[in-house]
């Protein structure tokens, strides 16, 4: 027996074990060796962990580091005057808008610009991936521009006067800002602007197509749709083709851009001298030519047609509401021209026929357009086109989820009563509060794309030039705020603000002219330096002695009206033009 136990006691304690002092319970109290499989499971784990916490980590540096490296490739590494330009943008909004419409309503205006700005980058990409983002980031970005955009059109419309300059001032406040985050975009003069506006509308059907199978199951809202689509046809019909309120000469104007512009892009578009035998192509080319040329002319009327109808009343005292009505029209223009003006605006016919050659163009256009999209990767213009409604769609079922319940509190029927139909009070009624908010998504959107293609239209009708479109876009928009300055009759802000809008440009266009001639890698840091010196020293000595002969030698003379204080600050802006082109040679 005691032999038996000996060779077990030394084997594994066995002896010991039942006298409970030996190995088996000095091993339950200590835990399992080193190499036993629970310590081997245990060290396994941790390494598993650890593993997973690395690969986290080195995974948020590769993200942070390829977004850092797309955003440097999209703005592809500013110049010095490129950033002065911004910083001079950003700086002169900030002043002069806290003058005009308040410092917190100024900073909005200019953060909804660089918004909107990095929306259009995304949006304009050729990666679907990138474009997706880009439609994620615009329904946050939209809901951001909507808000001074749609205080701007409230002060405009709405107001007479000073109002409409401030909603002038806020609009233009948005538009310096998303051309000062533009400015180093290579893409800005090449159609990226255009890409962005089109991404945002795709966006928006996205968002639409989320407000669509959330209601879809409702009968309420189903046994209202259609008499509310209804409505809304008709007043659509009442204001495009009857033309019996007082809006009947923008709405015509509106129609006469719209109808010339896209008969032009179309003519440009179309392969038509594949219709025509080689030995006619010259003339046909040559006709096409001169269409254009008409269309353009037409477009021109229609800005100063719309120009017109909204600064009238500020010019003379014959006139009361804005916009111009047909009847004082024909009271403020001589018999003849009054008569023939009024008639064409209001005349059903015609409207009709210039909504039949839009619906007309858009057709030739979007059927010449699938002929070319069936010529290329269909499946990679498929993804880009539903990259940007896909991203839109999934960030605005969290946004939606999320403002439902204010949504519930809105009193959306007692804001519309009134101005919309019955039928669309009682359908929006009907609403769940989730469709409510995603509708409000879309509305957003929409204001966003209209933004963005109220930029792009400026470079398609040619009023923005070829080279330095961000400077041109940053500099105009400054000007308007020197406008508004003029009006409210602070003269010599006005005067200040006018000469750093064309400092502004003067630093953009050479800017641009370094990025095209000697590209960016160049070192022309000091020479950039020089030439912004060279600007605000040039801008300041004139400025100054425009102010000094406001003060001094015009001592008697006082502005009072808001269109000659208009015509004065644009007197100014020309005097420094043409200062400071001699003084560069």
């Amino acid at each position: 027996m005691s032999g038996d136990s000996v060779p077990g006691g030394n084997a594994g304690g066995g002896t010991r074990a039942r006298g409970g002092t030996g190995t088996g319970t000095r091993t339950g109290t200590r835990g399992p060796g080193p190499g036993s499989p629970e310590a081997t499971r245990r060290r396994s784990d941790a390494a598993g962990t650890t593993s997973k916490r690395t690969v986290a980590l080195e995974t948020g540096k590769r993200v942070l580091t390829t977004a850092k490296r797309g955003l440097w490739t999209a703005l592809a590494r500013p110049t010095a005057s490129d950033v002065a330009m911004v910083v001079w943008t950003l700086s002169i909004g900030l002043l002069v808008g806290s003058r005009l419409v308040g410092l917190e309503l100024a900073g909005l205006a200019t953060g909804a610009g660089l918004g909107a700005a990095l929306a259009t980058m995304l949006l304009a990409s050729d990666r679907p991936v990138v474009r997706g983002f880009g439609g994620a980031v615009a329904v946050p970005v939209a809901v951001f521009v909507s808000s001074p955009m749609l205080l701007a059109g409230a002060l405009a419309v709405a107001s007479s006067g000073v109002g409409f300059f401030a909603g002038l001032s806020v609009w233009a406040l948005i538009i310096a800002a998303l051309a000062a985050g533009l400015v180093s975009w290579d893409r800005l003069g090449s159609g990226g602007v255009r890409r962005g506006a089109t991404g945002t509308m795709l966006a928006a059907f996205g968002v639409l197509a989320v407000v669509v199978l959330r209601i879809v199951p409702e009968s309420a809202v189903r046994d209202r749709a259609g008499t509310a689509a209804m409505d809304v046809l008709g007043s659509a019909g009442e204001i495009l083709v009857a033309a019996a309120d007082s809006w009947a000469v923008v709405s015509f104007a509106g129609l006469l851009l719209v109808a010339a512009f896209a008969s032009s892009r179309t003519l440009g578009y179309l392969p038509l001298e594949r219709l025509v035998p080689p030995d006619r192509r010259g003339s046909l080319a040559a006709g096409i030519e001169r269409s254009r040329w008409g269309c353009s002319l037409a477009v021109r009327v229609a800005i100063a047609l719309t120009v017109a109808a909204f600064a009238a009343s500020s010019v003379t005292d014959r006139i009361e509401s804005v916009p111009i009505a047909p009847a004082e029209l024909c009271s403020a223009l001589p018999a003849p021209a009054g008569d023939v003006i009024a008639t064409l605006v209001t005349s059903s016919g015609v409207r009709i026929a210039l909504l039949s050659l839009v619906a007309v163009t858009l057709s030739l256009a979007l059927l010449e357009w699938v002929r070319r999209v069936l010529g290329r990767n269909v499946a990679r213009v498929l993804a880009r086109l539903v990259a940007p409604a896909i991203g839109g769609a999934a960030v605005a079922l969290v946004l939606a989820r999320g403002l439902s319940e204010t949504a519930l509190e809105a009193d959306l029927e007692g804001a519309l009563e009134g101005t919309a139909p019955p039928s669309v009070v009682e359908l929006l009624g009907a609403f769940p509060a989730f469709a409510i908010a995603a509708a409000i998504l879309v509305a957003a959107l929409f204001v966003l794309s209209s933004l963005l293609w109220s930029v792009a239209m400026l470079r398609a009708l040619r009023i923005l030039p070829a080279r330095a479109i961000g400077a041109a876009l940053a500099a105009g928009a400054v000007f308007c705020l020197a406008v508004g300055l003029a009006v409210v009759g602070q003269v010599e802000p006005a005067i200040l603000t006018a000469t750093g809008a064309f400092v502004l440009w003067d630093i953009g266009e050479y800017a641009d002219g370094v990025r095209t001639e000697l590209g960016r890698e160049a070192a022309t840091l000091r020479a950039e330096l020089v030439h912004v010196g060279g600007s605000l020293l040039t801008g300041a000595v004139v400025a100054g002695g425009a102010i000094a002969c406001y003060r001094w030698v015009l001592t008697d003379a006082s502005i009072t009206d808001p269109a000659h204080a208009a015509i004065a600050v644009g007197t100014g802006l020309l005097a420094v033009v043409l200062v400071t082109w001699a003084l560069r040679g």
